[in-house]
This record gives structure tokens, C-alpha cells and sequence, in this order.
């Protein structure tokens, strides 16, 4: 028996300064590219003291075509680095 494959998702997981998960989210990957996020939000990412958001998306044959970390200021909300892993190895590095 084989294990079902995620396809057309972003798994999406954020964590504070003390590693604890504050969000969690499974969106359909359309969602996810065309929608509004909450870390697009300065005063949600302090509210939440959003750290590290990290996220998994998967292409509809169920290979994980992303994988990426994004790290915010705690005191401004603003994204400040990050990376991207791809399919192919490449990694993109902010």
C-alpha cells in the first residue's frame, strides 16, 4: 500500500522566538499564491511575535516543488531574511 500524496498544497507552519508553532495552515496552492497572508501584516506578525515561518508546497503530482523559511523583526513585523529550496536543488538565499 502506498502512503497518499499531498498535491496542490502549501503547508505552511509558523513559530515564535521560543519554537513554539502560533500558526498552522493547509491552503490550496491557488490560495495560497493569490490570497492575502498574515505575515503580509506587520501588526498580525508582532501580535502572534511570529518569528520563523516556514512552508511546503506541494505541485499537484505530490512533489514538494518548495520548500521555505521566512524570519521577521519582532519589533517592526517586517520580513528580514530567508531562503527557498526548489525541486531542482537550486536555493535561493536572502
Amino acid at each position: 500500500m502506498t502512503a497518499p500524496k499531498i498535491k496542490d498544497k502549501a503547508i505552511l507552519i509558523g513559530y515564535d522566538p521560543e519554537n513554539k508553532c502560533v500558526y498552522s495552515d493547509i491552503l490550496d496552492l491557488w490560495n495560497y499564491y493569490d490570497g492575502e497572508h498574515l505575515w503580509d501584516n506587520d501588526e498580525m506578525v508582532k501580535k502572534l511575535r511570529l518569528k520563523r515561518m516556514k512552508g511546503f508546497l506541494f505541485n499537484s503530482a505530490g512533489i514538494l516543488d518548495q520548500e521555505f523559511e521566512s524570519v521577521f523583526d519582532l519589533n517592526t513585523g517586517i520580513y528580514t531574511s530567508g531562503y527557498s529550496k526548489f525541486a531542482d536543488g537550486t536555493i535561493r538565499q536572502d
